[in-house]
């Protein structure tokens, strides 16, 4: 019965990995019906690293999202999001 049950547990979880699964730069959905590409995911992803924003998530604890400090990095991500550096960063990510 724990061999049945694990098996199965192994083949559902396989199964929904290769449902999420899209080749190299394919778009997905991001859940709001959105399609984002692999190179937008990772230029957010850079540009999200330079704001300081991944120092606050070290560790198992979800960050103060309140404290002033992470308010600040927030802010600088959003800026940086909506401005050249990120499309730069995005044409760099796409030519990869």
């Amino acid at each position: 019965m724990k061999k049945t049950a694990i098996a199965a547990l192994i083949a559902m979880s396989l199964a929904g990995a290769a449902a999420h699964a899209a080749p190299g730069g394919a778009a997905q959905d991001n859940g709001q019906g959105n399609r984002v590409t692999r190179a937008e995911v990772k230029a957010d992803l850079a540009v999200w690293r330079r704001a300081g924003l991944d120092k606050f998530w070290r560790g198992d604890s979800s960050p103060d999202i309140y404290s002033p400090e992470y308010r600040a990095a927030y802010a600088d991500y959003l800026r940086r999001l909506h401005s050249d550096e990120y499309r730069e960063e995005l044409r760099r990510q796409s030519a990869e």
